[in-house]
């Protein structure tokens, strides 16, 4: 993904509030040349800020995070599992923090079930 379709993906939410593509697009450049990230983690980077900022809601896959903490997917795992337990501890609830996917089901029908 390239700067300019970080900052695209990323208007397609955040537009409606009145962010610039343009500032989106210094933003990602100076944390790549700064701060030596990649595109991929300032993106990741920008939708969590702009989330917070505008009270929507950003979900960041095992992937997402890897990418932003520029670790392997099996140690974002790691991680992941790690912040969940010590929320655990605190007594938080952890519905607000991770989504699960639902377990996926398989139906099978019988050709007259779909006529009938």
């Amino acid at each position: 993904m390239t700067i300019e379709e970080a900052a695209t993906e990323l208007m397609k939410t955040y537009s409606r509030f009145g962010v610039d593509k343009k500032e989106l697009i210094r933003m990602m450049k100076n944390g790549v040349r700064n701060y030596d990230l990649t595109v991929a983690s300032t993106f990741h980077g920008l939708r969590m800020m702009l989330s917070e900022q505008f009270h929507t809601q950003e979900l960041f896959s095992q992937r997402d995070i890897a990418e932003m903490l520029d670790i392997s997917e099996q140690e974002a795992v790691e991680q992941i599992e790690k912040a969940k337990s010590e929320l655990l501890e605190q007594g938080e609830d952890m519905s607000k923090y991770i989504i699960s996917e639902p377990k996926r089901q398989k139906f099978i029908l019988s050709p007259q079930k779909w006529t009938s």
